[in-house]
C-alpha cells in the first residue's frame, strides 16, 4: 500500500525547485512523484472528499520531475519532506498538478560503499 497527496502549483515555467513537507516521509522513504499540466475548474461529477478543483489534460508542453529526494533529520526532530525539481518546457507559465506517493514499506536493503 501507499499514501498519496496532490499539490496544485500555479504558473510554472522552466526548472523550479520544489519542497513539500509531510511528516509521513523519512530519509529512507520510497517516494514517487508524477506531474502533468492541468486546467483549473472542477472535474468532479459528484461532490465528495477529497475535492479537486482542477482537471488533468494532455497538453503540448513537456512536464517532468527530477532529482527527487526524501529527507528528514531524525536527530534534530525535523519534519519529513521531499525536495525535487519541477520542469515545464513551454514559452509561458502553466498550471501543474503534482502527485506525491509514499510507499508504506521501506526498501528491503540499502546498499552503500
Amino acid at each position: 500500500m501507499a499514501t498519496s497527496i496532490r499539490w496544485l502549483i500555479r504558473r510554472v515555467n522552466g526548472r523550479v525547485p520544489c519542497h513539500f513537507t509531510w511528516p509521513l516521509i523519512s530519509s529512507r522513504s520510497v517516494v514517487h512523484i508524477t506531474a502533468a499540466e492541468v486546467g483549473v475548474g472542477s472535474s468532479m461529477i459528484r461532490p465528495g472528499s477529497p475535492g479537486q478543483n482542477f482537471f488533468y489534460h494532455l497538453g503540448l508542453a513537456s512536464v517532468w520531475v527530477s532529482n527527487i529526494f526524501p529527507r528528514r533529520n531524525e536527530f534534530r526532530g525535523d519534519p519529513g519532506a521531499v525536495t525535487f525539481y519541477l520542469h515545464v518546457d513551454w514559452s509561458t507559465p502553466l498550471d501543474v498538478a503534482v502527485t506525491i506517493t509514499v510507499e508504506d514499506n521501506l526498501p528491503i536493503e540499502i546498499q552503500g560503499f
